[in-house]
């Protein structure tokens, strides 16, 4: 089990829990995921203890590896929920929107354009205030500049 963990990690990662055990359950063909669920904690667990795989906040990565991309739904399969999408892969979707609009979006245009990237709502359920709350992060860090009506990434941000 630790080495099918340890595999979808690395093709998925960063990977929430909950998901992890859904597409475990999926490739071992199991039709209640939640039978598997222990023996994929445990694993999980056990990869994390031997610093194979790391984790943040119920996500799983491999260590130090730097999230590069955002995943956006394909049409006919299933959207992730917010919680469901790491803060890492949500601060990319919205710098990469920045990137590609420099100057041009405000702070909420930012929200709403990285909610729809993600495919939800940009005004209802937890997506907002979770992507708002990454956009602080990419300004205190000083990734975006611009606050909060002319966003713009600071040089060699992202790259």
């Amino acid at each position: 089990m630790q080495d099918a963990v340890h595999r979808l990690v690395e093709a998925e990662g960063p990977i929430h829990r909950e998901v992890l055990v859904r597409h475990l359950g999926e490739l071992l063909y199991e039709p209640q995921p939640a039978r598997i669920r222990g023996r994929v904690e445990d694993a999980a667990d056990r990869l994390v203890a031997e610093e194979r795989v790391s984790e943040t906040n119920g996500f799983f990565d491999l260590p130090d590896r730097t999230c590069t991309y955002a995943r956006w739904p394909l049409p006919g399969l299933t959207k992730r929920p917010a919680e469901h999408v790491s803060p890492a892969e949500r601060q990319r979707a919205l710098l990469g929107l920045v990137e590609d609009r420099p100057g041009l979006l405000n702070a909420e245009q930012a929200v709403a354009a990285a909610a729809g990237f993600f495919g939800w709502s940009p005004r209802a359920g937890g997506a907002p205030p979770r992507l708002m709350s990454d956009l602080y992060l990419l300004r205190d860090t000083g990734v975006l500049t611009g606050w909060p009506d002319r966003l713009e990434p600071a040089t060699g941000a992202g790259k």
